[in-house]
């Protein structure tokens, strides 16, 4: 079933848009040195100033306009847990529906103009710890349902949002998530300035390694907590979660996910994965570079079973598929449904496959990717195929004090950077940001505008729910 139409502008791009994803303006390569001379020519046309204007929504939609269109295709039974999960806080709200700040920005008047691949849902706990192939644990970006070629600030003004809604959520208050976004923003144009005089293979070879964030981490309550995470992620891992996910039958000697409805549960007839499965991974298997092919052939898939995942994915098609070796040694990968975005109609270049669109974002902008990232198709339905946990490593926002808060958004600003330098151009980006604290000031002013916004939407979210239009789950899916 399709989605209905929402109103969207004529075109995304304007006369006054560059496209950064090239590394080349009006057909030629730009040198480091022209490249910060367009970005600081950008800056005339487009002052930053302007990047602090919120838009207006037409007039017919409202936030519960934007939900009921997001909500459309996914499975019925799942709707109520992620209204449930939304309406915890209006930071919860504000993550389970990226599409609406999307919406919002391609309304806006005024874009820098500097268009490049954006991770498009880049909030504060879409950062985290990931493993690289060689199992290094590395910091960045961990979620790029909603990446696509967009104006770079995007991804700016919705991570500065995330930490003034997040810092009044954990009752760290309104300055605290202000001086988070100096903190982010500073590290940021310093991590592009650092890039500059990179080469461009340099650049790609470039990552941030959980180790050397703890070896800037001064302050030794926040360095031992970082610790504690950082020791204990080598071991999250498919066989990690083996006891609590699943159990081993006798008869066969192979295990089978263990039944935890609502959120966990085997599929049924007509249900996603119900049938087809050797089809579905046959097709996955050839999205994997060779080597990892070969690696995957040594496994066999010897269950599946539907999970419910995160806050904004809920109700959308998510499974988990237990693989098994001749010795029984576990492979979990995590099949995620991939849904266009809310401003495909725009896009200069129509996604083949949503799951292919999602997993080139993520090579480009990540610093190393998960040697299982593919994509595959099932009863019409694109997917995201990847490890489930893989050593994945989030920090948890309620035990944050002032201090590690800020320090958090030092790391957040640096992983930004690297990844839009990885996939853009660090020397226009420099050149258009500037000296001095003014695109600080200019980001600062937005988020405090669109956190006013998002809790006007919430409580609007909150009164459709007391007035029983939309219907909510128990606490145990929390």
């Amino acid at each position: 079933m399709s989605k209905p139409h929402i109103k969207l502008p004529k075109q995304l791009w304007a006369e006054q848009s560059i496209d950064l994803t090239r590394h080349r303006y009006q057909g030629k390569l730009l040198t480091k040195s022209e490249g910060v001379a367009l970005g600081k020519a950008q800056r005339k046309k487009i002052p930053r100033e302007q990047l602090a204007q919120l838009s207006e929504r037409p007039k017919d939609i409202t936030a519960l306009t934007l939900y009921d269109w997001s909500n459309e295709g996914r499975l019925e039974r799942l709707k109520p847990i992620r209204a449930k999960r939304m309406s915890v806080s209006p930071f919860t709200f504000y993550r389970g529906m990226p599409a609406l700040m999307l919406f919002d920005q391609v309304w806006e008047q005024c874009n820098s103009g500097l268009f490049q691949q954006i991770c498009g849902d880049c909030h504060l706990s879409n950062f985290g710890g990931f493993a690289s192939p060689e199992r290094n644990l590395l910091f960045g970006i961990n979620d790029f349902d909603e990446t696509l070629v967009a104006p770079f600030e995007w991804d700016l003004k919705r991570l500065v949002t995330s930490f003034v809604i997040a810092a009044k959520d954990i009752d760290l208050g309104e300055e605290v998530g202000l001086k988070a976004i100096q903190r982010m923003l500073t590290a940021y144009v310093t991590h592009l300035e650092q890039q500059i005089i990179l080469s461009p293979l340099q650049t790609w070879y470039e990552k941030i390694d959980a180790s050397t964030l703890l070896e800037k981490t001064e302050n030794q309550k926040v360095r031992k907590k970082l610790e504690k995470k950082v020791s204990t992620a080598s071991r999250r891992d498919s066989s990690s979660i083996l006891p609590k996910l699943t159990q081993q039958d006798e008869a066969t000697g192979f295990r089978h996910f263990i039944e935890d409805e609502p959120l966990l549960w085997h599929p049924q007839t007509g249900e996603p994965f119900s049938e087809g499965i050797d089809t579905f991974f046959e097709s996955y298997r050839s999205t994997l570079k060779y080597d990892r092919q070969v690696l995957f052939d040594r496994y066999q898939c010897t269950d599946v079973a539907l999970k419910v995942v995160g806050v904004g994915s809920v109700g959308t098609r998510s499974a988990i598929a237990l693989f098994e070796d001749a010795d029984r040694e576990p492979l979990i990968l995590q099949m995620k449904e991939a849904n266009p975005s809310i401003l495909s109609p725009l896009f200069l270049q129509k996604a083949r496959h949503e799951g292919e669109r999602v997993v080139y974002g993520q090579q480009l902008m990540q610093a190393a990717s998960d040697i299982f990232l593919g994509y595959s198709s099932a009863q019409q339905q694109h997917y995201l195929v990847r490890q489930l946990r893989d050593m994945k490593v989030s920090i948890d926002l309620a035990g944050m004090d002032d201090t590690f808060f800020e320090g958090y958004a030092d790391s957040c600003g640096l992983a930004l950077a690297h990844a839009h330098a990885k996939a853009g151009n660090a020397d226009v980006l420099r050149g258009y940001l500037g000296e001095g604290d003014t695109i600080i000031k200019v980001l600062q002013e937005y988020a405090l505008q669109y956190e006013a916004r998002n809790l006007d939407d919430y409580q609007q979210f909150m009164h459709a729910i007391a007035d029983t239009k939309i219907q909510l789950a128990g606490d145990e899916v929390l």
